[in-house]
């Protein structure tokens, strides 16, 4: 087949632009820019995990018209004890309509039945992906509350994200989740397996740091905190709770992974909780991932089955309700369905 000649061209423009983000030199550039030294990485000593909760959500889109779309959401807690699961539970199905208006009613319904307060700040519905996300978020944050206030002294709770908000009505519920954790000396921790934290002007900072250790001959597992002031920027520094790690967590590690732990939290104590992590990364399918966090993502994941299920019922729903189905096609039918039969 001959080759489209503005397609190649496309095709190098793009990989040019990545590899820019990730030159041959990304490490010696590191070494030389970010002032780390190899006293700054830390060896992780896995110890007894304890107990130990992960709480994560889950959403996605069942349909969409020009005028709205309807989102559904969940979220989930699994609590291990020295790596034995000892409780597990997950939220009732929500559905979430975004549009057809400037704002987003079910938020306030779902943040009311959440927090029993109305948010201080409307939803709204422009970005129909973040709308989905902020609702699930909501879900999320009062399930990580309902654990704050339940788990015994010296616990650690793990969510799926950073410790920051995407929305300001969620700024005080995760106050309010820290300073629980504070109170009760239970341990919060935010994990993500990605980030899109840079420094030098766009360089990605998780492969730097992995390859700056290994260049330094750091062994897995391994962590070091990353000075603010090295990164290109910080996004929503009011709404952004926690400060910001890089760990390797088990030899295996498919890459490392970015941890943040309360602002206030002196590093002393970060290595305890590092060790603790470390201890429960070690699954053999997926090492140098916490494990709970991956029985809560599989507790909570909203798979084809569910998906299809919630859109048979609302559907089923809405012949009942007396809307006819020409008038639900023209709502929601897709003809990119059709496109496919041909």
């Amino acid at each position: 087949m001959a080759r489209d000649p503005d397609y190649e061209k496309a095709l190098d423009a793009a990989v040019g632009r990545i590899h820019a983000t990730v030159p041959a030199n990304l490490v010696e550039k590191f070494r030389k820019e970010g002032g780390i030294s190899p006293e700054d990485f830390q060896s992780c000593t896995p110890v007894s995990c304890g107990e130990v909760c992960a709480v994560d959500g889950s959403d996605v889109l069942i349909l969409e018209s020009g005028s709205m779309a309807i989102a559904l959401f969940r979220a989930a807690q699994s609590t291990f004890f020295n790596m034995e699961r000892s409780r597990r539970s997950i939220s009732s199905l929500e559905f979430g309509i975004i549009g057809p208006g400037a704002e987003n009613e079910d938020f306030t319904r779902v943040y009311q039945d959440c927090f029993d307060e109305a948010p201080g700040t409307p939803l709204a519905n422009e970005d129909r992906v973040r709308t989905a996300g902020i609702l699930r978020d909501t879900v999320e944050y009062r399930v990580t509350e309902e654990m704050a206030q339940s788990l015994g002294g010296g616990a650690m709770l793990l969510r799926d994200g950073p410790l920051r908000v995407s929305h300001a009505s969620h700024d005080p519920v995760l106050t309010r989740i820290e300073q629980t954790c504070t109170a009760r000396k239970v341990d919060l921790a935010g994990v993500s397996k990605q980030t899109s934290a840079t420094w030098g002007g766009g360089h990605p900072i998780l492969p730097s740091v992995d390859g700056l250790a290994s260049a330094f001959g750091i062994k897995a597992p391994w962590w070091i905190r990353i000075d603010p002031g090295i990164l290109d920027h910080t996004q929503f520094p009011r709404w952004q709770h926690g400060k910001m790690f890089v760990a390797r967590l088990h030899s295996r590690a498919r890459s490392p992974l970015k941890i943040e732990l309360i602002k206030d939290l002196p590093d002393s104590h970060a290595e305890g909780i590092m060790n603790r992590l470390a201890a429960c990364s070690g699954d053999g399918r997926i090492p140098g991932y916490p494990y709970p966090l991956f029985d809560a993502h599989r507790t909570v994941v909203l798979n084809e089955e569910i998906v299809e299920q919630a859109r048979s019922d609302l559907m089923r729903r809405i012949t009942e309700a007396g809307i006819e189905r020409q008038t639900f096609e023209i709502l929601f039918g897709d003809y990119h369905d059709e496109f496919a039969r041909y």
